[in-house]
């Protein structure tokens, strides 16, 4: 397992039962603030974490949890489609990951 999942994993945990967020940048994971109107169902990274993230080097993924479980929804592939990236999704309750890639 890639180390940046075990961080993503503890951030998803301690988030539940909203959505966590954040992103790779060169193969670290670095937790994002949520900004979205309903977390519960949604993310939205804070514009201010990504940028500062992007400090760090290159942007490799985005990675965000499911608390209630289930696939990536129309809503995650659309965004991912748009943003030319790697999406990482790690459901909860079955405690598995999911990639979408571009």
């Amino acid at each position: 397992m890639p180390d940046f999942r075990c961080k993503a994993e503890e951030h998803a945990l301690e988030m539940a039962p909203q959505e966590s967020c954040g992103v790779v940048v060169n193969g670290e994971y670095r937790r994002c603030r949520n900004i979205a109107a309903h977390p519960e169902n949604d993310f939205c990274l804070d514009p201010r974490d990504y940028a500062m993230a992007r400090l760090y080097g290159k942007l490799e993924a985005i990675v965000h949890s499911h608390p209630q479980g289930g696939p990536a929804s129309e809503a995650d592939l659309k965004a991912q489609k748009q943003s030319k990236l790697t999406w990482h999704i790690y459901s909860i309750p079955e405690a598995q990951w999911s990639t979408i890639n571009p």
